[in-house]
């Protein structure tokens, strides 16, 4: 049961990460960079609860806004770029940060340990070890996952709430012609700075959410493949909602778990699948369309058409 409860949380863990993805992708940013936010928070969270004595809230909050802070620092500069531009020159921040991290050392010595296991903190390649804040404080996997999909179920609500306000609609005309949303008064960059800031938070937090999962982390956790997964999770699931996000998470997360019994065949199964979702669904497994259908299926006709809202 223990092993389902740890699949539960990295499944929440993975939606948090899905979710900063579609953050920024709401105006039209496909970033890859999201595993360098991720990274950040994961040293973060676990450095405040290993060497600073934070609960795990708190440190959770603080890697939120460090991961917050990185995109901020990557996002000012970039976010002039368009297109595959922004793209790469996320993926060269996140090389960049990958790199940091598995030479990153600080810490202290333990007082006690085994010869050559005597380090608190990150040792470099080595990585950062003994993030133990679940065993000394009792808590077990199914109580963490738990604390994992309350956060998760807070984030959706945040996005629910910005899916219906002034807000999504200004992100969204900024997706379709940043020209005509210039042209009638939108401030096209400090909104998108403010997305894209926005799904740092998010994958800061998912990222100390994960180190303390895991109990190790090093800066080989935080690849590329990493960033291009979460994408994956908001393309296939559907970019045109909140709802795509969480299902492609979920879904991609815990099929690969339920196809285990196939062993060498589950990769090619679920590589299978992934195709013909692009084939036959290419606006994702959800769309905006279906969901405005689900949403009123009891409406008069009359209403189900959106009024165009000014701005």
């Amino acid at each position: 049961m223990s092993y389902w409860f740890t699949i539960a949380a990295l499944t929440g863990i993975n939606v948090l990460l899905a979710y900063s993805v579609y953050a920024s992708f709401m105006s039209g940013q496909v970033s890859i960079g999201q595993a360098a936010f991720f990274g950040v928070g994961a040293y973060v969270g676990a450095s405040l609860t290993v060497l600073g004595g934070f609960d795990l809230i708190s440190a959770v909050l603080v890697a939120g806004f460090a991961g917050a802070a990185a995109s901020l620092f990557v996002g000012v500069p970039t976010l002039r770029l368009k297109g595959y531009h922004f793209t790469i020159a996320t993926v060269a921040f996140a090389e960049a940060v990958r790199v940091i991290l598995h030479n990153l050392k600080y810490g202290r010595p333990r007082s006690s340990g085994n010869v050559g296991d005597q380090w608190l903190g990150p040792d470099g390649a080595t990585g950062f070890r003994h993030i133990a804040y679940l065993n000394e404080n009792g808590i077990t996997t199914g109580q963490y996952a738990l604390i994992v999909w309350v956060i998760v179920v807070i984030v959706v609500i945040g996005f629910f709430l910005v899916e219906r306000s002034r807000i999504a609609r200004i992100l969204r005309t900024i997706e379709e012609d940043e020209v005509v949303a210039r042209a009638i008064g939108i401030p096209v960059a400090r909104y998108k700075v403010a997305a894209f800031v926005c799904g740092g938070f998010i994958a800061g937090m998912s990222g100390a959410l994960y180190a303390h999962l895991l109990t190790f982390i090093s800066g080989g956790d935080f690849i590329i493949h990493l960033s291009t997964i979460a994408l994956a999770y908001v393309v296939i699931g559907g970019g045109q909602t909140m709802w795509g996000p969480l299902l492609g998470a979920i879904l991609f997360t815990v099929l690969p778990e339920t196809l285990r019994p196939i062993k060498d065949f589950r990769i090619e199964l679920f590589g299978l699948l992934i195709i013909l979702v692009m084939l036959f669904r290419p606006t994702g497994m959800i769309s905006a369309a279906a969901v405005r259908r689900w949403s009123t299926p009891w409406a008069p006709k009359a209403q189900r058409k959106r009024p165009t809202e000014a701005f």
